[in-house]
């Protein structure tokens, strides 16, 4: 069980990886410089996140959603869940 907790953990962690530089690129190539704007749109679609969207159409990176990003939460909680409380090696 610790080695699936700790696989689980290093996938939450590469999928939260993943998502912050999708996250990155594709708002950079809408807000420039100004991409800290869009940081509520890392774990939320807001009506701003929304407006990328479109521009996304015509961008050469895929429009982003936040669900790596949960995705990434559930699997690492799982990871910990695992490591905590499964069985222990004697």
């Amino acid at each position: 069980m610790a080695d699936l907790g700790k696989t689980l953990l290093a996938i939450g962690f590469a999928l939260f990886a993943g998502a912050v530089v999708w996250w990155y690129l594709f708002f950079e190539q809408v807000f420039g410089e100004d991409v800290k704007n869009a940081s509520e749109c890392f774990y939320y679609t807001t009506d701003m996140c929304s407006l990328g969207e479109v521009v996304g159409v015509v961008g050469r990176i895929p429009t982003y959603s936040p669900m790596p990003f949960w995705a990434s939460i559930v699997v690492f909680a799982a990871g910990i869940a695992l490591l905590a409380f499964g069985p222990r090696k004697s």
